[in-house]
Order: structure tokens, then C-alpha cells, then sequence
């Protein structure tokens, strides 16, 4: 029976040095590629889900947490319209998952005190404490899955996966209005995720946030 879960691989043009491609085992690298992206699809989903059910939050909230968390690590907390703009959602979706993501305690909202007009979503340190301990042992895993890689290496990984995620926020672009799953977070805590896995926040260092506090 046909697999119809694996991505079409392309075919590439020709190497850095202006070689060709190796042709059938170029092929057969790709597709294992594509293969270990879908596994990793597969488990961060399952751990997503099972911390999902532990909060009781929707297939949403993780992601609005994850932009949350990275916007403070950068040291420029997010709007709830920018929030919305990540989301791809409408302001007033963004704001129904903020409401609901600060009534559990993983977010609190304060005033810019640069312009007051501004409100800043920030991420609370009680959610960082209850991520910590659901997900410290992962990030345990992953770190010593890094070990096993130079910086080298692992600069060439983070360029991947980097430039893989663009490609998969553009191709989500055209997919639709997210607005709707947004204000029914219950009811999408459950659906599968057949490519993109849930934020890898697994893969943290040891001295940052291992994930924001929910799951998807």
C-alpha cells in the first residue's frame, strides 16, 4: 500500500562545488531526512498532547506561548496584535487565547512604560516552573543527543531546520484563517499534526526555558 504521509522529495540541481547531486542515494538521503522529520513530528506531538492534557490547554496555546517565551528571551516581549500576526490569527482570536492562557496562570500582560498605549504579554514564572518539570528530563535527553555533534555540525542542523521552518510557516499561510481553532482550543487539543511537530522546546539549553508552560 502506498504511504501517503511522506513528503515529495526534491530533486536538487547540483552541489556547492558545482557538481551534480548523487543522483538515487541523494534521493535515498532525502527521503530518510523526510522520514526522521516525521517521526520527530510524531513524538513532539505525543509529549505535546500529554502535557496538554495535564493543563488543560488547546492545540494553539503552546505556539502562543512559544512566540511568548522567545520574544522575552530576545528582550522585546510581544503585543497581543503581534502575538495575532504569528499566530495567524485576528486580534480578537489572539486575544481570546491570551484571556485564556492568563486566567491559567502562564501569562501575565503589562503596560510598555515606553508607550502606554502598548500592552506586553509575558510569560509567568509559575508556567516556567511547571514547564521545567515536565519537560527537564527531555531536555536532559536532548542535550546529550547535541553532545554528540561540533558546533560545526550543529550550526549546519540549526541552519535546516531553520530555513525548513520557513518553508512550512509559508505553506501554513496558505492554508487558512487559524482564528476558529483558536477560540475552540478543546477541540483541537486532540488533532494530529500529519507534518509539523509541536515547538521542538524540548531542545533547549540547559540554562533557558526547556518549554513555556503548555502543549498544543
Amino acid at each position: 500500500m502506498t504511504d501517503t504521509t511522506t513528503t515529495p522529495v526534491p530533486r536538487g540541481e547540483g552541489t556547492a562545488d558545482g557538481g551534480a547531486h548523487g543522483g538515487a542515494h541523494d534521493d535515498v538521503v532525502r527521503r530518510d531526512v523526510v522520514t526522521s522529520m516525521q517521526r520527530l513530528t510524531t513524538e513532539s506531538q505525543r509529549v505535546a498532547q500529554a502535557f496538554a492534557g495535564q493543563q488543560g490547554l488547546g492545540h494553539i496555546d503552546l505556539e502562543a506561548l512559544l512566540h511568548v517565551m522567545q520574544a522575552e528571551q530576545r528582550g522585546d516581549p510581544v503585543t497581543s496584535g503581534r502575538l495575532g500576526d504569528l499566530l495567524g490569527v485576528t486580534s480578537g482570536a489572539a486575544t481570546g487565547v491570551i484571556d485564556r492562557l492568563e486566567r491559567a496562570g502562564h501569562v501575565h500582560r503589562s503596560r510598555d512604560d515606553a508607550d502606554r498605549r502598548r500592552v506586553l504579554v509575558h510569560y509567568s514564572e509559575a508556567a516556567r516552573a511547571v514547564a521545567g518539570q515536565f519537560f527537564g528530563p527531555l531536555g536532559r535527553l536532548s542535550a546529550t543527543v547535541m553532545d554528540q555533534f561540533d558546533a560545526a555540525e550543529l550550526r549546519t542542523v540549526q541552519r535546516f531546520l531553520a530555513d525548513m521552518s520557513v518553508a512550512m510557516a509559508e505553506h501554513a499561510r496558505g492554508t487558512g484563517d487559524r482564528s476558529a481553532a483558536a477560540a475552540a482550543p478543546t477541540a483541537s487539543a486532540s488533532a494530529p499534526a500529519p507534518v509539523a511537530p509541536a515547538p521542538p522546546l524540548h531542545v533547549a539549553t540547559p540554562d533557558s526555558p526547556t518549554a513555556p508552560g503548555a502543549a498544543r
